[in-house]
């Protein structure tokens, strides 16, 4: 079996991260002697990519492989793309020698809206016989409604409907998620089961830390923090989703000679104003917190790994979640927002996420009610226009039932009334101390560190490596490929299959967040 990966690029990020582990991780269990052939395709950009990684792959035999028309593309609508892009692929796959019977597609992330020619040339490749694993990291009706609305603005969308374009269906297109709420999605949508798989990411190792003295003396010398003080590392590149203005709640909250640090500053030019936003804020109210320590100049991941004292995450939304995991092999415990839709993975297979809510309750009174409302059901109303949905009937029934025992959610606010809750926690000691009241468990979280969480983190680590390591996700990619390879070759078709449902899912207003909108 020969074995095409495909994505649009190969700079920084995680899909790229990804593929790097899930190829460590096939050659982790593949026998000793043997020569796979591996072609990565990819847009033409490759900053992120480990170019010794090749080298040190033993059964894997990996060719880099730039094919522009791959790339992200820069119109918004089709334009002929899909038969350029189909034929280019074609071509490629011809010339490395890789016939439909004994090839198999591995593509990341095939209908982001990214390339809006991408999902109608994977449509016609599936015609010619070849075997398409289709991974979805991320789906365009998760908030992303410009890249949705672009996939449907193309012309081929338009005439075939966008459930048939996106997510064709044949007997051997198979389809990967990362966890269980993005499976129990497409199967709702009609993936049948049989082509549907839970595929999370390997976890790579992290035996090369350095020293925590070493570490410390570092953040001392670059960013002035005491090596007696507590740092609360949040490993994070600050987008909104993040939500940034939690962590610099937890730095408000924390109890005295305790620094929270933020790693990396956004890269879309259309996040840095609100991100300059908190760090004037922060600045503003002499928060005990760090910006960019994992930015150039400042200090390696593992470095910061290495000093922090406990992980933090505030997240609103993630696709797999690497840190609820890779915090425990970094030796450090964690704290911060359960995200329970990707979470009951990790829990169901014996992970202890102790300290982690769902929820950070904040009084009503605060705000009020109506502001609230108002605020909330506004940014919902935009973000269902921009995916040219119609409001529900029961809005204001499904906004009241946000509200438990007079308290809301802080990750349920836009920016500007987050900013209000961290300048009334920070200027008001009566408030903050009734809000750590209120969550009795931040205080609690704050107080531990790696040495009293010894056997959670040990019991944890062991978990990890037993369900996520790279010998036993190179065992299931293995499994997967082979079966997918195999499977019989059929008509592509739409039947039975509504993509809707996962739009509905993704809207559901009990998920919304304004920061997501």
């Amino acid at each position: 079996m020969n074995l095409a990966i495909l994505h649009y690029h190969l700079n920084r990020g995680g899909v790229t991260r990804v593929i790097e582990n899930q190829l460590e991780a096939l050659d982790a269990v593949l026998e000793p002697g043997q020569r796979h052939r591996v072609a990565v395709i990819y847009g033409g950009r490759h900053k992120g990519f480990n170019e010794q990684l090749p080298k040190r792959l033993k059964t894997l035999q990996v060719g880099l492989h730039p094919l522009p028309s791959l790339d992200y593309d820069q119109q918004s609508d089709d334009r002929g793309g899909s038969e350029s892009l189909s034929d280019d692929l074609a071509a490629l796959l011809e010339q490395l020698g890789f016939a439909p019977h004994d090839t198999l597609l591995h593509v990341h992330n095939h209908a982001l809206g990214k390339n809006v020619a991408l999902p109608t040339a994977l449509r016609r490749l599936a015609g010619d016989g070849f075997a398409l694993l289709l991974q979805t990291h991320d789906f365009p009706e998760d908030f992303r409604p410009d890249n949705y609305r672009r996939l449907l603005q193309s012309g081929l969308a338009q005439a075939a409907g966008p459930s048939a374009v996106l997510y064709p269906q044949a007997p051997h297109v198979h389809y990967a998620v990362l966890n269980g709420r993005d499976e129990a999605i497409l199967s709702s949508a009609g993936v049948p089961t049989e082509r549907l798989h839970r595929l999370p990411n390997p976890v790579p190792k992290m035996d090369d830390l350095p020293s925590k003295a070493h570490a410390r003396r570092r953040l001392a010398e670059r960013f002035g923090v005491a090596e007696h003080e507590r740092f609360v590392l949040y490993p994070v590149r600050c987008i909104r989703r993040k939500n940034v203005g939690e962590a610099l709640l937890y730095a408000a909250l924390a109890p005295p000679a305790t620094v929270v640090g933020l790693t990396l500053p956004p890269l879309n030019p259309q996040e840095v104003p609100g991100y300059e936003s908190w760090r004037r804020l922060a600045a503003e109210l002499e928060l005990p917190c760090r910006f960019d320590v994992g930015a150039p100049g400042g200090l390696s991941l593992p470095e910061n790994l290495a000093a922090a004292d406990l992980i933090l995450t505030t997240s609103l939304a993630e696709g797999f979640g690497m840190v609820f995991l890779e915090a425990w092999l970094a030796g450090r415990p964690l704290l911060g927002r359960d995200l329970p839709e990707i979470t009951r993975d990790f829990t169901d297979v014996g992970l202890r996420l102790d300290r982690l809510r769902p929820r950070l309750a904040v009084p009503v009174d605060w705000l009020g009610v109506d502001l609230l409302r108002q605020t909330i059901l506004a940014a919902y109303r935009r973000t269902l226009e921009a995916y040219g949905r119609q409001q529900p009937q029961d809005l204001d029934r499904r906004f009241e039932a946000k509200i438990e025992q007079g308290t809301f959610d802080f990750g349920d606010l836009d920016e500007t009334l987050q900013q209000a809750v961290l300048r009334a926690v920070r200027t008001d000691d009566d408030r903050r101390r009734r809000l750590l009241q209120g969550n009795p468990w931040i205080g609690e979280a704050m107080s531990i560190d790696d040495q009293n969480a010894s056997d959670l983190i040990r019991q944890n680590v062991s978990i990890i490596k037993e369900h996520y390591g790279h010998e036993p996700s190179g065992r299931r990619l293995l499994r997967l490929y082979r079966q997918v390879s195999v499977s019989r070759r059929g008509d592509v078709s739409e039947t039975l299959f509504n993509g809707e449902r996962i739009l509905d899912a993704f809207l559901d207003f009990a998920r919304f967040r304004p920061i997501r909108s």
